[in-house]
């Protein structure tokens, strides 16, 4: 599909930049200190922080992926909404409250507030960063195939673009720019789904009841998939033809949300436990609303077929052209690159604090002050820019939302296990955590290189999220080798 130079579209989209890189050379005067850099000084308001983990955990993989998915694949598509959703629910009743108890920076920080052991610290700072990582590649795919239609240039130039607006932000004032970017970018992609919803409803003429019912109702339905029957299309089986598939998706999905480094380090920046619940309780209001709108995004973009063969993850953009012309292309598609800086900037953050805090200075023992702190954890954050930009350009045309639920898979299993045993089991001990760990993420990494997402139809494995068989590995050796060692 070819895409046209659009000045307005081009202009909204400077504004939004400007605006995101004003507020990261302002908030870069107010850091001060390691603690202000890595968690805003652990002193933002709740309600701006509920609003903040919305903007952070609103991805690309939810605006653009999501979008996509459920436009070629129909219930298939809408599991990753209902399973980004329900994760929140884990991290609200299990891990909210403990963690901001015992936490300081960064994950390993948490699993170490019971257990001082080096080797519970390097294990928890490599999955950080396999996981930031691979968080990391599905949004900036989604920025690269954001720019190619909106400024006309190649998803390779979009790539770079991204990477160095975000690696300005994390570098110039880490936690403090990245708050207040996420926190105004959930407010704009609430706005955005809420908009893009309201046009689809007025273009069909239908409200909410009566469009999902016209599309149950058909049984010759036009979709990117192909014709077929409205209820075949609002079933499972269309994508996840293996039931076994479909759960180890749901599983990792509703599992891995209170597992992700870039998400738990968000609840070190509120003053205390209380706080932490209640703006998890404000971001689970909020990202419940913009879920169920993606439903109606997708369909929207399936019933007026604006959809790119070549990039699922053009669906929501190109159905905001198709409803509101190039003024509401432009706005939609700011915001989401708006989105995608937010959440880069998190996951940045999450792997710079792994590998200058948890590895550099406590695990190799290099004792700095608080300004070598900070110049060794900017210094990191530029390299992960980089080889985020790299492994984005690699992943070319992968859909967003299914590259965010490996990443989902592979901190369901490294994490969850250790922080759950830590938080709660007296009887944990540090070679049950670090070996937990370990076989968490190798055994997730292992699966998905054996599986089909990488070897095709000739996979070894064959499923294409390993969860399954990943998540339940690692809590049986974290429970198993500490019981040993009782």
């Amino acid at each position: 599909m070819a895409y046209t130079f659009q000045p307005i579209a081009v202009a909204l989209f400077l504004v939004i930049t400007a605006i995101t890189l004003g507020i990261s050379f302002w908030a870069a005067k107010q850091v001060k200190t390691a603690s202000h850099y890595f968690v805003a000084g652990g002193g933002v308001k709740w309600l701006v922080n509920g609003i903040a983990f919305a903007g952070d955990y609103l991805s690309a993989a939810s605006f653009l992926g999501i979008a996509g998915m459920i436009a070629f694949f129909g219930f298939d598509g809408f599991l990753y909404s209902i399973g980004f959703l329900a994760g929140w629910i884990v991290a609200l009743l299990i891990v909210a409250e403990p963690l901001r108890r015992c936490g300081k920076y960064t994950f390993c920080d948490a699993l170490l507030f019971r257990l001082e052991d080096k080797g519970v610290r390097l294990a928890g700072a490599v999955s950080t960063l396999i996981v930031s990582l691979f968080y990391l590649i599905p949004q900036i795919v989604g920025a690269g195939s954001i720019v190619q239609p909106l400024l006309g240039l190649s998803y390779e130039v979009g790539v770079v673009l991204v990477g160095a607006l975000v690696i300005t932000i994390v570098a110039t004032a880490g936690m403090v720019s990245t708050t207040y970017v996420q926190f105004i970018k959930g407010f704009l992609l609430l706005i955005a789904a809420v908009a893009l919803t309201g046009g689809v409803l007025w273009a069909t003429g239908l409200g909410p009841v009566d469009f999902i019912s016209n599309i149950l109702d058909n049984p010759t339905l036009t979709t990117p998939s192909g014709v077929m029957d409205g209820n075949a299309f609002l079933a499972p089986g269309i994508k996840f033809k293996n039931p076994l598939d479909f759960l180890s998706l749901a599983l990792a999905l509703i599992l891995g949300t209170a597992a992700l480094p870039h998400v738990l380090i968000r609840y070190y920046t509120v003053p205390t436990p209380a706080d932490a619940r209640r703006s998890t309780v404000i971001a689970i209001a909020a990202i419940g609303v913009f879920y169920i709108l993606t439903l109606f995004l997708g369909l929207g973009a399936m019933h007026f077929m604006t959809v790119d063969p070549a990039n699922q993850n053009l669906s929501a953009p190109l159905l905001a052209e198709f409803i509101g012309g190039e003024i509401f292309f432009g706005l939609i598609s700011s915001i989401a690159f708006a989105t995608i800086l937010g959440t880069v900037s998190g996951l940045i953050m999450a792997a710079a604090g792994a590998i200058s805090h948890d590895i550099w200075t406590v695990y190799l023992g290099n004792t700095q002050d608080d300004a070598q702190t900070l110049r060794m954890t900017k210094i990191t954050a530029i390299g992960v820019g980089i080889a985020a930009i790299i492994l984005g350009i690699v992943a070319k045309g992968m859909n967003v939302a299914f590259l965010v639920g490996l990443a989902f898979a592979i901190a369901a299993s490294a994490n969850l296990p250790a922080l759950i045993s830590v938080l709660f089991w007296k009887g944990t001990t540090a070679r049950g955590v670090s070996l937990g760990i370990w076989t968490g993420l190798l055994s997730s990494c292992g699966l998905i290189l054996i599986g089909p997402t990488i070897m095709g139809a000739g996979a070894i494995f064959p499923l294409a999220n390993p969860g399954i068989v990943s998540i339940p590995l690692s809590f049986i050796v974290t429970f198993g080798v500490s019981m040993l060692e009782k």
